[in-house]
């Protein structure tokens, strides 16, 4: 029993890792056509602008669509600590939505 228990863990824990992998890949190839066709500006076009504007470290970059709208979902730590949230048109590179981190 406890082989079995054993077995069914361990392939839930591949099949959450593979899936993860997947949609990683996935994720990916999105954002490479729509930055191919024109859609999106390149992330490192995204990221030179804001951090002439707000310097600090990256922490986390998401690529999201919402109400048909490409988004950059950007999360920074500035020089004092303070975490911030962005989002910004990933066609235009204007930032819709700065918060701060709670």
């Amino acid at each position: 029993m406890r082989k079995f228990i054993k077995f069914c863990i361990n392939s839930f824990v591949l099949f959450i890792f593979s899936t993860h992998y997947i949609l990683a890949d996935t994720d990916y190839n999105q954002a490479k056509k729509l930055l191919d066709a024109g859609e999106i500006l390149s992330l490192e076009k995204i990221l030179a602008k804001i951090s002439t504007q707000y310097p600090g470290h990256i922490l986390e970059v998401e690529l999201e669509i919402e109400d048909n709208i490409s988004l950059y979902e950007i999360e920074l730590v500035d020089s004092k600590g303070q975490v911030w949230e962005f989002k910004i048109n990933a066609r235009t590179g204007e930032i819709i939505e700065r918060k701060q981190d709670d």
